[in-house]
């Protein structure tokens, strides 16, 4: 059991942030496979590419959704030392300590694109897509069950390791409309 006062960020903002960076990764690369020529020719690139989509849309739908469940079904109460960070704030969090990895993971699908046409990219895009598609689920459980699902903001993404990630806590939906502190 945590101690003091510790902030909390909406687990939909974390996961949503996450999965339209995916897709702009996606997106971008595949841009860059349609617009330049590639090595293995459009045709094979727009085939393969399809099939990645398909996959990393199942993929990104499919994965941790049971692990997702079990922390929602586990997750207690908000204690009242606990600080809720917008969602707005939470995701300038994010883009800003994840600026290196987009530009990265952009430049990187828009080389691949160049090897191999926009098989790479559709891949990622496909995935961020089948992420988005699981948070939006979330968002459903969250309006359905009247609670907001928050983890723990220095756990960093919820991508990594699962061991890494503290526990859930609930709160009722009106704390989803939290302002941010004006710091004078």
């Amino acid at each position: 059991m945590l101690r003091g006062t510790y902030a909390r960020a909406r687990v939909v903002v974390v996961r949503g942030t996450v999965a339209r960076t995916l897709m702009w990764i996606g997106a971008v690369g595949a841009l860059a496979g349609l617009l330049i020529p590639s090595l293995t020719g459009l045709g094979r690139g727009m085939s393969v590419g399809a099939a990645l989509f398909v996959a990393g849309l199942a993929a990104g739908l499919l994965q941790r959704r049971r692990w997702f469940a079990a922390r929602a079904a586990a997750a207690t109460k908000a204690a009242f030392a606990v600080t809720l960070e917008p969602p707005q704030e939470t995701r300038q969090r994010l883009a800003r300590g994840h600026a290196l990895w987009l530009l990265v993971g952009i430049g990187v699908t828009a080389a691949l694109g160049v090897l191999a046409g926009p098989a790479a990219a559709l891949g990622v895009l496909g995935y961020g897509l089948g992420v988005q598609l699981s948070v939006l689920l979330l968002a459903r459980w969250e309006h359905r069950e009247e609670k907001l699902l928050w983890a723990r903001t220095d756990d960093g993404r919820l991508f990594g390791r699962r061991a890494a990630v503290g526990e859930f806590v609930t709160t009722g939906p009106a704390a989803g409309k939290v302002k941010a502190v004006v710091h004078g």
